[in-house]
C-alpha cells in the first residue's frame, strides 16, 4: 500500500466514523476532554496499524472494538462506576411552548435514568445502536456476542423505556 493510498484510505474511514465513534465514547465516558483524547488515540492507532489490520473491509468494527477497549481500560484504571457512563446534561432546542419543553425534559430524564439502570451489557448495546447508529452485526462483532443476543437485549431495553414513558403519558 502506497503512502498516498494509506492517507486516502485513512481519510475516508475517519470521515465516515468520526461522529459515531465520538458519540459512543462520549456516552460511555461523559467527559469531553477524555472523549476527544480517546477518539484521537483510536484513530491514531488505526492509522499506525492500517497496513496490518487483517479485515480492512470492516474498519468500523476495528475502531469500535479499540474504542471499547480504551473506554473500559480507562474505567478499570479510574474505577468508574456504571452510573457515570451516562451523560447527565443534555440540551433542548429552544421552543415557544414551555409545556412541550418540560414534557420533553421529563421524557429525556426518564430515558437517561433508565439507561443508567440498565446492566452494562444492555447499556453498551443501546448506546452503540441508538447513539452511534451501528448495525446489529457491527455491535455483535464489537461486544463479542451473537447477533440474536444483541437484538434481544436491545428489544428488552427499548421495551423498558416504552413502559416507563407510557406511564408518564397516561
Amino acid at each position: 500500500m502506497t503512502k498516498t493510498n494509506t492517507i486516502i484510505d485513512f481519510t475516508l474511514v475517519y470521515n465516515l466514523y468520526k461522529k459515531p465513534l465520538y458519540n459512543y465514547v462520549w456516552k460511555m465516558l461523559n467527559d469531553k476532554t477524555l472523549t476527544e483524547d480517546v477518539t484521537q488515540n483510536v484513530f491514531l492507532k488505526y492509522y499506525e496499524n492500517l497496513s496490518v489490520i487483517k479485515n480492512s473491509s470492516s474498519p468500523g468494527n476495528w475502531l469500535f472494538i479499540t474504542a471499547r477497549n480504551e473506554v473500559f481500560g480507562y474505567a478499570r484504571k479510574k474505577k468508574i462506576k456504571n452510573e457515570s457512563f451516562i451523560d447527565e446534561d443534555f440540551e433542548l432546542a429552544s421552543d415557544i411552548n414551555v409545556s412541550n419543553d418540560i414534557e420533553e425534559l421529563e421524557i429525556k430524564g426518564i430515558i437517561e435514568e433508565e439507561i443508567k439502570n440498565m446492566n452494562e451489557d444492555s447499556q453498551e448495546i443501546f448506546i452503540l445502536r441508538e447513539y452511534s447508529g451501528l448495525s446489529y452485526r457491527e455491535i455483535s462483532c464489537i461486544v463479542g456476542v451473537e447477533e440474536g443476543i444483541v437484538k434481544g437485549r436491545l428489544f428488552r431495553a427499548r421495551q423498558r423505556l416504552i413502559d416507563k414513558i407510557s406511564k408518564l403519558v397516561r
